[in-house]
């Protein structure tokens, strides 16, 4: 049975990189380019969005590049991005980049298909994050396959902490997805990956994980 694909956030793919602009300038950008240097071989992006990942791709290091969004308009503003990576053949910064409309809950892919799966700002609004990285661990050759992830999730420090949780409600009614309190860090671990890096920004409401994919 094909999983029903959510069209919420394809009404964000206009406005979505003018609002996150501000963020990508205090450390969203800084973020994704500490994160990428660790993306090689077979990659998947999750929750690829407007593309803005794909400038920090290191292209020489990465063999081939799937990116998938639930968005059909957000897929269209990444494959703008995306043509600038594909360049004259032969010219080794080339990379080419299959762009597919998925739910990261549901991959159509097979059994250690990727050796490293991305994902930025995703998993705060996956419906199920265990089954999300379930089937990210699944896709991933192990043990050697590396999760890489940039999330905003719970603070570690407290007051920030009592903030996110009493501004989570009214933020998920007025978008239906993102949680701004979810221990995404904790979930990774207990899902069978092993942290091998956690870079915390804000009291830890921004995160940069890297993970290999254990068992």
């Amino acid at each position: 049975m094909t999983p029903t694909l959510d069209s919420s956030f394809d009404r964000l793919a206009v406005p979505y990189d003018r609002g996150m602009a501000p963020l990508e300038r205090l450390w969203l950008r800084q973020m994704r380019a500490a994160m990428m240097p660790h993306a090689e071989g077979r990659v998947l992006e999750i929750g690829v969005g407007t593309g803005a990942n794909l400038p920090f791709y290191h292209t020489q290091a990465v063999t081939g590049l799937a990116a998938i969004d639930e968005s059909a308009e957000m897929l269209a503003a990444a494959a703008q991005r995306a043509g600038a990576l594909s360049h004259a053949a032969g010219d080794p910064r080339s990379i080419r980049v299959d762009l597919a409309q998925m739910d990261v809950e549901h991959l159509a892919f097979g059994d250690a298909a990727f050796d490293t799966v991305v994902g930025s700002l995703v998993l705060c609004s996956v419906l199920d994050q265990r089954r999300a990285l379930a089937e990210i661990r699944r896709v991933l050759a192990r043990p050697r396959g590396r999760l890489l992830l940039m999330e905003h999730m719970r603070p570690r420090v407290r007051p920030l902490a009592w903030l996110a949780d009493a501004a989570n409600l009214p933020w998920y009614a007025v978008n239906g997805r993102c949680h701004l309190n979810r221990p995404t860090q904790d979930v990774v671990a207990r899902a069978g990956f092993r942290l091998e890096r956690v870079d915390s920004h804000l009291g830890g409401l921004f995160r940069l994980i890297v993970a290999r994919a254990q068992g």
